[in-house]
């Protein structure tokens, strides 16, 4: 099938407008594509900081998509997908910078790689450290186990199991379960039409596309090669508690989705347990070095075991 445009880019908003600016003025510098053959579409769900405004002003090449309401990241990039018309659609976040050119590096590995559909990058913190939820694999009962209970930083590498986030900075490609929808570059034939499963509000939504990629026969992978700066979290920060709660949701609804119900038990049990010792280990942390922020990681430790305790409960 033959595509007018080689690449749509995909940028869903919510009031983060000077990120915005930031991450459309990195894509425009960084871009070798030509002008001609890529097009970005940016998705803004009713922001209240003007940003529609200003992207309507500062890029008026690119295709604004105001919402009157906050439809959640999934349907948001559906709406754009509907319309773009790139061989390839690049899905970023706005609180993300190209570095080197990462975009055209991306593209070239697609076009290597004919059996890939999606493509995961390097995603890098502010300080150039890596993050570590760049991608992973599906959630099991012993990847959640040992991520949940601390395994990963305590036993041998080659005893445990595929991790559910990348533990190790990859040095080389890696083919994985998923890629973050930070920075996801998709193969348009390889979906059906959609993107995203609008089950799924915020998070969640890049694990179950690519388990779905992963079992229709296609490849997921994850490039070193190419890196953007992903300044992660900063939209959240407007978010309200039960919105940011919906990250621990979204994972328990991916593995009710793919295991039974005694599994299910387990898992709730081994979240539950996990949250607690984080509760407590925080605390003591902020009561032995107060003023370092271990308060705002207990009390958030506090929030996900009352949510992991009322799925328990609600069994």
């Amino acid at each position: 099938m033959a595509y007018s445009l080689t690449l749509s880019v995909i940028v869903v908003n919510w009031n983060v407008r000077d990120l915005l600016r930031d991450c459309l003025r990195s894509l425009h510098e960084q871009m070798l594509i030509p002008p001609e053959a890529w097009e970005v579409i940016v998705v803004d769900n009713d922001s209240s900081d003007g940003s529609a405004a200003m992207v309507e002003r500062d890029f008026p090449q690119a295709v604004l998509l105001a919402n009157s309401k906050n439809v959640g990241f999934a349907p948001a990039n559906n709406q754009a997908f509907r319309i773009s018309r790139g061989r390839y659609v690049l899905l970023l976040n706005p609180d993300t910078v190209i570095l080197d050119h990462a975009v055209d590096c991306m593209v070239g590995e697609m076009d290597r790689s004919p059996d890939v559909a999606a493509l995961g990058c390097r995603l890098l913190n502010s300080d150039g450290s890596f993050q570590r939820w760049t991608g992973g694999n599906p959630p099991t009962l012993p990847n959640v186990a040992c991520h949940f209970l601390f395994a990963y930083k305590v036993l041998p590498r080659a005893i445990l199991p595929r991790p559910l986030y990348l533990e190790t900075d990859p040095k080389q490609d890696l083919d994985v379960g998923w890629v973050s929808g930070a920075c996801m570059l998709l193969r348009r034939e390889a979906l059906a039409g959609t993107i995203f499963d609008e089950r799924f509000f915020l998070y969640g939504e890049d694990f179950d596309l690519c388990d779905r990629l992963a079992r229709a026969g296609w490849r997921v992978v994850y490039t070193p090669k190419a890196r953007i700066m992903h300044y992660a979290g900063r939209s959240l920060e407007r978010q309200s508690a039960e919105i940011q709660v919906s990250k621990l949701r979204s994972l328990r609804q991916i593995f009710a989705s793919r295991h039974g119900l005694i599994s299910l038990l387990l898992y709730d049990l081994v979240v539950v347990v996990g949250f607690l010792l984080r509760s407590i280990a925080f605390g003591l942390a902020e009561r032995a070095r107060p003023g370092r922020g271990y308060n705002v990681d207990a009390a958030k430790s506090r929030q996900y075991f009352s949510e992991a305790c009322r799925a328990l409960v609600r069994r």
